[in-house]
Parts: C-alpha cells; structure tokens; sequence
C-alpha cells in the first residue's frame, strides 16, 4: 500500500468511527426510549440490558453503514481540501485518479459488509430482538398490573384498571380493548379479574367475571355483545405475531416467498420491495461513498459544519429518494426493481458527474 493511500484511509477512519458510533447511538436511544417502561416494568438486569442492546444494534446499521461512509470520506476530503493538502498532492503529480482508488478500495469493502450485513445479520437480529421484547413485556405483566393507569403491554392492546389488590395480581374495574386481530377489536368491561401466569412469566392470561364483551369489526359495520360471568383472555403474543415478518426473511427465504405461486400478488410485491432495498440499500453504501470524494473536494472551503450539512443532505436526498421509489412500488403503479433501483442509478449519475466535473479543471487532472 503507497504511502499516499495510508494518509487518505487515516483521514477517512476517524470521521468514519465517529460518524458510525454516533448515528448507532442516537439510534439506539430513539429505540430504547420508547420501551423504557416495558423495560423497568420486567425488572431487567444489566446482563439483560446489555444483550438487548447487542440485538436491537445491527437493526439499523443498513442505514448507519451508507451514511456514515458518506460523511467519513466526505470529512476526511474536506479536511485535505481546506487545509489546500490536495493542491500540494496534485502539485505533486498525484492525479484524481490515484486519490479515488483509495475510496473504491474502501466503499468496496463497505459494500461487501454492509450487503453480509442486511443479507443474514440484520433478519436475524430483528427477529431476535422482538422475541426478547415479547419475553420482556409477558415478564412484565406477570409482575403486576398498576391501577388508575392506562397501560400498552403491546401493540394493539390497551388495558386499565381501577383499583389493584395483591400486588396487581387481583383487580376491580376492569377496562380493555383488544385489537391485535385486524378483522375485530373487542371491548371488554369487567367488575373484577385476576392476573394468570405460568413460572417465569410467560403465558400471561387473565381470568374476568361479571362483565361485558363488545366485538366490533374492523369496518365498524358489524357489532356482537356478550355478557359473562367468567371469561379467560390471553395476554401473551397471539400465534400470528410469532411468523417472521418481511424484515426477519434472510435473502434465501425471501427469493423463496417472491417465486412462490401460492404467494398472492400483494403479497408478491411487498416481498420483493423488501428483497430490492435487501440488494440496493447496501450498494448505496459503494456509491455514496465514491462521490463523497469529488464531493467534498469541490466544496472543500465550506468548513466542518457545512461539510456535516452537505453530507446530511445528499444522505437525506437519497433516503428520500429510496423511500418514495418503495412507496410508489408499494401502490403498484411502477415495478419494485425500477422503483428500487431508480435512486442508485441517479445518484451513480451524479457520482459520475462530479468526478467528469473534478477532472475538466486542468489543474487537478490525473
């Protein structure tokens, strides 16, 4: 390795580190934050704490990994460029292409990791992550329902109680709604109940009497009413919330979905927006990082923090960019490869372009 691929990968690294330990975190805050009541109500401990946070990490890194190779070489270039350390390397016979080899090399390797990543990793960690939250929230709910609070174990299911005995495992007015079906959401008022649970928390169930189910479909058009004396509800994840999701399918399983003929053509389309971002999201990883380079040589007199805005930006235009291209796959009106794919191809153009625009100028042509 030249001495002068050593000095550019050491510019690069710092910002890189910087920028990928900083995103990850606001991240993982933004994920953590939001459960923070499930997790105090479970009780959790460090080691708990610790393997959570190691399982809900990788979850977002196929958007870490794009961005922060963008403002790591995106940095390292307007550093050299400020300090006028490219015009002394160009002085020096060093042409573009020299300085860009280095940035392949890199956005190369960062593309073969971040594809390895959203390949096996990432499914695998969010599928992990979630059994853990729902070990989490049945653990919870084993410990005790508080009163006079309205209370979200889950998504779909909102529960109040108005007065808690035994340390919350007996109960007076009872109020719960039910949705995590999407076809029906039951109300149910009950005069009193008692909190069920096996050893180690799971299975949690409720046994109600003397109360009142309202069935309710999910057009509002169709209503039942029950009144009972004794009524059993499961608190415990419904058998549909176990099956792996789109974000949970490794590539092999999702090629396996999308080819299927028993797949149905909404389905099919959801299935293979997923497997495209699978394959682009990390090829953005390479071209971001290529036209960081150029980048943040023609902008090099902008300074620190408008270097973070320039690359917030461009990162910003494409994620924006990717999403709109999901959005319209989504609604069927364009195909999911074009959709998808749509994004690379005109910030590949504008990779190229920038690097056209650097060489034109005389003085830095290799």
């Amino acid at each position: 390795m030249s001495i002068l691929s050593k000095m550019l990968l050491r510019e690069m690294a710092l910002p890189f580190l910087f920028s990928f330990c900083a995103l990850s975190v606001l991240l993982l805050l933004g994920s953590v934050l939001p459960l923070l009541e499930t997790l105090l109500r479970a009780g959790i401990k460090p080691a708990e704490l610790g393997r959570f946070i190691i399982l809900v990490l990788p979850t977002f890194w196929a958007l870490v990994f794009p961005m922060a190779m963008l403002l790591g070489v995106l940095l390292g270039f307007l550093r050299l460029s400020r300090d006028s350390e490219i015009l002394a390397l160009f002085a020096c016979g060093a042409g573009i292409r020299k300085l860009i080899m280095p940035v392949i090399a890199v956005s190369m390797t960062a593309w073969l990791l971040s594809f390895f990543l959203s390949a096996s990793v990432i499914p695998k960690a969010k599928s992990a992550s979630k059994n853990f939250i729902r070990e989490l929230t049945e653990r919870g709910l084993a410990r005790g329902i508080p009163e006079k609070a309205f209370l979200s174990p889950m998504s779909g299911l909102t529960m109040y109680v108005d007065e808690s005995l035994d340390q919350g495992h007996r109960f007076k007015g009872v109020y719960i709604r039910d949705a995590r079906k999407k076809q029906v959401a039951n109300q149910i008022l009950a005069r009193d109940g008692e909190l069920i649970a096996q050893p180690g928390g799971l299975a949690v169930g409720l046994r109600l009497r003397h109360g009142t189910l309202n069935r309710i479909s999910d057009d509002y058009r169709k209503t039942d009413t029950l009144d009972f004396d004794s009524y059993a509800l499961r608190l415990s994840l419904v058998a549909e919330h176990h099956k792996q999701k789109r974000g949970e399918l490794g590539l092999p399983d999702l090629i396996k979905v999308t080819s299927d003929p028993d797949t149905s053509a909404e389905h099919r389309v959801r299935y293979l927006i997923e497997l495209q971002e699978r394959l682009a999201i990390p090829l953005g990883t390479l071209i971001l990082g290529i036209m960081a380079a150029p980048l943040g040589i023609l902008f090099g007199k902008t300074g620190l923090s408008g270097g973070i805005a320039l690359g917030l930006a461009a990162f910003l235009a494409y994620y924006l960019s990717m999403a709109f291209g999901g959005n319209l796959a989504d609604t069927g009106s364009v195909s999911p490869v074009i959709a998808i794919w749509a994004p690379n191809l005109i910030f590949a153009g504008i990779m190229v372009g920038l690097i056209y625009l650097l060489c034109k100028q005389g003085a830095l042509r290799g």
